[in-house]
């Protein structure tokens, strides 16, 4: 898939954005063209993550998400319906630790507001950011507020501190993810939760950067498959330990509770209910995503890293 307009970057990265240590040190993956254009990636060394080289510019994402489904006025809203079988298995899991009513979250990444509407409706407290404007103004015209901006540091919207802080999808578009990971960690109360959805299709990616050497355009179609228009690829492995890196202890992480919608395709579905028997016996993590849940400052255990009997 060749894009319209080219936002291929002219400068090369600084860092790693999935676990920030210097792209000097980063080796040559592949290069080819998908939804952003024609794009180099590099792969890090110290986490194994796969990452799109090039300086990030908050002008460029922009213009790009606007491009895309998700960012699109006539069809970001639509996703709201679609993503309901994801927005409620979440909801059930932050229920289950935060039961009191009124509970403040904020939802990093919010889009047209789908899992803030139902974060709401379930009792929450609930604001939000983004990048793109029309999202934001389609926020606040339902009744919730929400502001336009690109970091954590930058939301001021509120400053008490939240009770649960939620990434849904979002955190493979930072240019800094130890950093944004750290001020959400400052952002929390004592004991509040961090609740994200990640993609972790960097086992596929591997694949099809092998594939390539032998017949490119079936690596390529892979490659795309596996990084869609993501800045990075990070291993499930590698993002844990970056949590517990950044001071948060890791509650849960399941493919369970990731698929976004009753209507996902059977295949992914499929993939996902293999994804989850092989994480949950034998640690070997082979699905498209999963629901990651973290601490801050947590005093006791409530849980386990892989859910038992999930």
């Amino acid at each position: 898939m060749s894009a319209a307009v080219s936002l291929a970057p002219k400068t090369r990265s600084e860092i790693c954005p999935a676990c920030g240590t210097p792209a000097q040190q980063a080796r040559q993956a592949w290069k080819f063209v998908n939804a952003r254009g024609e794009t180099e990636w590099l792969r890090c060394p110290s986490c194994q993550s796969y990452f799109m080289d090039g300086e990030y510019r908050l002008e460029n994402e922009i213009a790009h998400t606007q491009q895309m489904t998700w960012g699109d006025t006539e069809h970001g809203a639509q996703l709201n319906q679609f993503k309901q079988r994801m927005y409620r298995a979440i909801l059930d899991r932050i229920h289950a630790l935060v039961p009191q009513q009124g509970a403040r979250l904020l939802d990093v990444g919010c889009a047209y507001g789908g899992f803030m509407t139902a974060a709401k409706e379930s009792g929450f407290d609930v604001t939000g950011f983004d990048i793109v404007p029309e999202a934001v103004g389609h926020v606040n015209k339902s009744g919730m507020k929400a502001q336009c901006c690109a970091h954590v540091s930058e939301f001021s919207l509120m400053k008490e501190p939240f009770d649960v802080i939620t990434v849904l999808d979002a955190n493979i578009y930072w240019p800094d993810q130890p950093a944004e990971l750290r001020e959400i960690h400052s952002r929390l109360k004592p004991g509040g939760l961090l609740v994200m959805r990640i993609v972790d299709k960097s086992w596929l990616a591997s694949i099809g950067a092998a594939l390539q050497q032998v017949s490119p355009a079936k690596g390529e179609k892979i490659l795309r498959r596996a990084v869609n228009d993501h800045r990075f690829s990070m291993p499930v492995g590698s993002f844990l330990n970056l949590l517990h890196k950044t001071g948060f202890k890791v509650i849960s992480a399941s493919p369970r509770g990731a698929v976004h919608s009753d209507q996902t395709s059977l295949a992914v579905k499929l993939s996902f209910g293999l994804g989850i028997a092989l994480w949950h016996t034998l640690g070997l993590f082979l699905a498209p995503g999963a629901v990651v849940i973290a601490e801050k400052d947590a005093t006791h255990s409530r849980g386990s890293l892989r859910e038992p009997g999930a």
